[in-house]
C-alpha cells in the first residue's frame, strides 16, 4: 500500500465514483466489453477507502469484501464473485470469512434481474 500514506479516503471514494461515472458512460454510449473488470477495479478504489477510513480492518480484508460485493451486484454469479476477490487479495485464510459474508448478499440478490438495460427500438 505505497499510497496508503498520500491518499485520504476522500480520495479514494473520488477515484471510485470517478471510475463508476467511466463505467455508466461507456455503457450508455454502446461499449460492448465486460462490466466484470471495471467493478473489480471499482471495489478495489471502495476497498482502499474503507481501509482509510477505519485504519483497524486490514486492507485485504476492506478490499476483497468490496470487490466480492460489487462483482457479487454486476453478475449474480457467486462463484465468480468469490473467485475474483481470493485472486485480488491472494490470503487464502480469507475464504472463510469471504463465504459468510457472501451468503447474505447472494441470498438478497437471488432471483433478482441482472444490471443491463434493454433498448426500446420506435
Amino acid at each position: 500500500m505505497a499510497f496508503s500514506q498520500t491518499l485520504g479516503a476522500g480520495d479514494y471514494f473520488t477515484l471510485a465514483v470517478v471510475k463508476l461515472a467511466a463505467l455508466v458512460i461507456a455503457a450508455a454510449s454502446g461499449f460492448r466489453g465486460g462490466r466484470i473488470f471495471p467493478a473489480v477495479f471499482i471495489g478495489a478504489a471502495l476497498g482502499l477507502m474503507l481501509h482509510a477510513h477505519v485504519e483497524a480492518v486490514p486492507a485485504a480484508i476492506t478490499v476483497s469484501c468490496a470487490i466480492l460485493g460489487l462483482v457479487l451486484v454486476v453478475t449474480r454469479d457467486g462463484w465468480l464473485s468469490l473467485f475474483m476477490a481470493a485472486v485480488v487479495v491472494p490470503d487464502t485464510n480469507l475464504l472463510p470469512l469471504l463465504c459468510i459474508v457472501m451468503l447474505p448478499a447472494w441470498l438478497l440478490l437471488a432471483g433478482k434481474p441482472l444490471l443491463a438495460a434493454n433498448r426500446h427500438e420506435p
